[in-house]
């Protein structure tokens, strides 16, 4: 009886053991490996027609390549990645490639399902990425603009969105909208990158208001923070979709 005991003592003593190193290694990949963080950011080549965005997933950094066709259709790649000894990503060799309908994010074509790549920062700084199934992205070196692309963020009753990269700075609006969803005031602002500081500077000027500026930052939580005259708020995450 007391071998059985200490045989299921043992056993549970295992099981909280893989649970806990489970916890760590899958779900943040970065807690295990702090050395992937220097990726963990969108990255823009061609004026923005190309871009990279990596994401601490899972076991692993998620990596989405997207490519602008116009027409709203664009081109994807997905890969699930692992960091290797020396500082690369390296794809799971199951990669996707496909093509998507920008409006309804219905997918048009689906390409293929084995691609795999490698991503690896430059001595320049810039993101090179290695597409080892059709080489598509030869002679694209991409530039890091931080986490905010694509973000949709509340200060009260001012929405932010930072929806576009264009002549080497971000696209920003800010809208207010009434209780009938008309749009109430309106700004679309150009945004400066410090990628030193991982912040945007912006000037907004509302029709018939002075105008003022914003810094836009993250705080430890990856939330936006909106400092204004030395004053800080942290914005709350949008669920706005239309």
């Amino acid at each position: 009886m007391k071998k059985l005991f200490a045989l299921l003592l043992a056993l549970c003593l295992s099981i909280a053991a893989v649970a806990a190193f489970a916890e760590d290694e899958i779900g943040d990949y970065l807690a295990g490996h702090p050395e992937a963080a220097v990726y963990v950011s969108s990255w823009v080549a061609e004026n923005g027609d190309w871009r990279v965005d990596c994401f601490n997933e899972d076991g692993g950094i998620k990596v989405g390549v997207i490519h602008r066709l116009g027409d709203n259709r664009e081109d994807v790649w997905e890969y699930s990645t692992d960091i290797d000894q020396n500082g690369r990503l390296l794809a799971v060799p199951l990669g996707l490639h496909y093509q998507q309908d920008t409006v309804t994010n219905e997918w048009n074509v689906n390409y293929y399902e084995d691609g795999d790549a490698e991503f690896f920062i430059n001595e320049d700084g810039k993101l090179v990425w290695k597409d080892l199934k059709e080489d598509a992205g030869k002679d694209l070196a991409f530039i890091k603009i931080g986490s905010f692309y694509g973000g949709r963020w509340m200060k009260g009753d001012i929405e932010v969105l930072f929806y576009d990269w264009y002549d080497g700075q971000y696209d920003i609006r800010l809208y207010q909208r009434g209780n009938d969803n008309a749009i109430l005031k309106d700004a679309i602002v150009k945004g400066d990158y410090d990628a030193a500081a991982d912040t945007i500077s912006a000037t907004v000027e509302f029709e018939g208001e002075e105008p003022f500026d914003v810094v836009f930052s993250h705080d430890e939580n990856g939330n936006v923070v909106w400092t204004e005259n030395g004053e800080s708020t942290v914005l709350e995450f949008s669920y706005v979709t239309d």
